[in-house]
């Protein structure tokens, strides 16, 4: 048998008491319902809440714009080009830019170019007769060698004339010499007439003075404005100079 003393029992009262106290105390305490509680199964853990579905960031696609087409460029219509021959053409029409040099005498204009063999001359006239031109004159006609040309009906008519005197000039045939005109044309339109023709620069006829590439020549211009007779005294009359250009054979 167990001896207890009087205060060992004072003690063990003392500590069922604080017992008692403390299972009532959690006897009465309120229960949170919302606290979350712990499961029976301690293997089992508690389940993370699912998490809200997160949307996509939008994907940015930039489309680059394909470009615009270039136009055709417009079809012009070409504009229509005067062809101007290297070499005048002997048609009785002197066109502009034909011949490279000109000059005025008296109202009546002198065409030429050359090259190391043929001269070529085109005339205008304002009047509607002969036409006359004298190369490289001594003492006014004489010693020049004249070409004098008209249009009749149509048709170009010209002649080789040398200046015979200072107021005189006749045909190199009638004077023993020859014709050295190597081609001509003429026309004759409103009042006013052209001629062109071509002549050697040396001829070899003794009323033809030679003329040389590089020279330079007076000339002697005449014109009638109605008469188409070589014998006929001109309207009207000038003087020049033409310089030939040099040019190697």
């Amino acid at each position: 048998m167990w001896a207890i003393d009087r205060s060992n029992l004072i003690i063990l009262g003392i500590v069922l008491g604080i017992v008692a106290l403390v299972g009532l105390t959690l006897l009465f305490v309120p229960v949170d319902p919302m606290e979350p509680v712990a499961p029976s199964n301690p293997n089992q853990g508690i389940a993370s809440p699912t998490p809200s579905p997160v949307a996509p960031e939008p994907v940015i696609v930039t489309v680059q714009p394909e470009p615009a087409p270039t136009p055709e460029p417009a079809t012009l219509p070409t504009a229509p080009v005067e062809t101007v021959p290297s070499t005048p053409i002997v048609d009785g029409i002197i066109h502009t830019g034909e011949y490279p040099h000109a000059m005025e005498a008296g109202g009546f204009r002198v065409y030429w170019t050359n090259d190391a063999n043929v001269l070529r001359i085109g005339l205008f006239s304002p009047g509607a007769g002969y036409v006359a031109i004298g190369l490289d004159p001594d003492r006014r006609m004489q010693g020049a060698n004249f070409i004098i040309g008209t249009v009749r009906n149509g048709r170009a008519d010209i002649r080789d004339d040398y200046g015979i005197a200072s107021l005189t000039h006749g045909s190199d045939i009638d004077n023993g010499g020859t014709n050295d005109i190597l081609a001509f044309a003429g026309r004759e339109l409103s009042g006013q007439t052209t001629l062109e023709f071509i002549i050697p620069l040396d001829s070899g006829d003794r009323f033809d003075k030679p003329l040389e590439p590089g020279g330079t020549y007076n000339v002697l211009v005449a014109f009638h404005n109605t008469s188409d007779s070589f014998s006929s005294r001109h309207s009207q009359r000038g003087s020049g100079v033409i310089r030939l250009d040099d040019v190697a054979p």
